[in-house]
């Protein structure tokens, strides 16, 4: 499931950016010089947002190289949460400022920030945009949910009182057709008396990624972006992982039977002659009516 948006994998800073645009409450600084900005065309024209991605670029021209450009990035990222507020800080660099060495993730740690800040080392010449992407979102997942690991800590509600849960990894947004996948694999879970516990990182808060160790298990929606968080939620907190992506009639029951086994559900409500329409239309026409 490689399919990303409909022009070219970018940067993995594009990729970064797109798990900032997906989040609420999360801000991200760049450091990049003017120009590595195009990406805001990206989510306000291809992805038609009705804002520009929550991302701060320190901007630095050619007439700067001369000057400390550390400097602005220790300013920008102050007056970014100052401004912004925001729960939880991305920081990085583009592929152009990463030629500069500023590391502006160790800046960030010594900027005296009053916002937890997650320092991303994006690889701009060896890597590409879902590399980015599926970084970000494990790096974020991880810093925020460190000191539970430490605890050995999963608190999931009352078995009593609760139906089986799991958590929907890996849409964002520019990727290809999330929130209609979101809404049909909700549906499809609903009738086998599944939850969703968290969709992220499309529409999650730092709040919700919290959250995550209380499902029972996580749907590797999309591999691309979510299969590292995914290993390392299961390696932390025993979390099975629900690996098969649900493409088509076979893989979607292939989808639904490993999900009813991890989490000891009867999936035959979902799997019914009636679930489908595509068999019945694929028996009713031959090849020449096709074509």
């Amino acid at each position: 499931m490689e399919l990303t948006f409909w022009t070219y994998e970018g940067p993995p800073h594009v990729g970064a950016i797109r798990i900032a645009a997906s989040l609420r409450d999360v801000h991200m600084v760049l450091h990049a010089p003017q120009g590595d900005t195009y990406a805001d065309l990206l989510f306000t024209m291809i992805e038609r947002q009705a804002q520009r991605p929550p991302v701060t670029y320190t901007t630095f021209q050619a007439r700067d190289l001369g000057g400390d450009t550390a400097e602005r990035v220790i300013r920008t990222l102050r007056e970014s949460a100052e401004r912004f507020q925001p729960q939880v800080m991305l920081v990085g660099d583009s592929c152009t400022a990463e030629l500069l060495q500023d590391q502006p993730g160790s800046l960030a740690a010594g900027a005296g920030l009053s916002v937890p800040v997650i320092p991303l080392e994006l690889a701009a010449y060896s890597r590409k945009e879902n590399w980015g992407a599926s970084e970000s979102f494990y790096h974020l997942v991880r810093g925020l949910l460190a000191s539970r690991v430490a605890q050995h800590s999963r608190t999931p509600a009352a078995e009593a009182e609760r139906r089986p849960s799991v958590n929907l990894l890996g849409p964002s947004v520019l990727g290809f057709r999330c929130r209609d996948d979101v809404i049909e694999i909700t549906r499809l879970l609903a009738q086998i008396g599944v939850d969703v516990n968290v969709v992220a990182p499309l529409g999650a808060s730092p709040a919700d990624l919290l959250r995550l160790p209380e499902a029972d298990a996580n749907v590797c929606l999309y591999p691309e972006v979510a299969d590292s968080t995914c290993t390392w939620l299961q390696r932390s907190f025993r979390q099975p992982t629900i690996r098969t992506v649900p493409i088509g009639v076979g893989a979607t029951v292939d989808f639904l039977r490993e999900v009813a086994e991890v989490t000891g559900v009867d999936p035959s409500p979902a799997l019914g002659e009636a679930a489908s329409r595509l068999p019945w239309y694929s028996r009713s026409v031959d090849s020449t009516y096709l074509t």
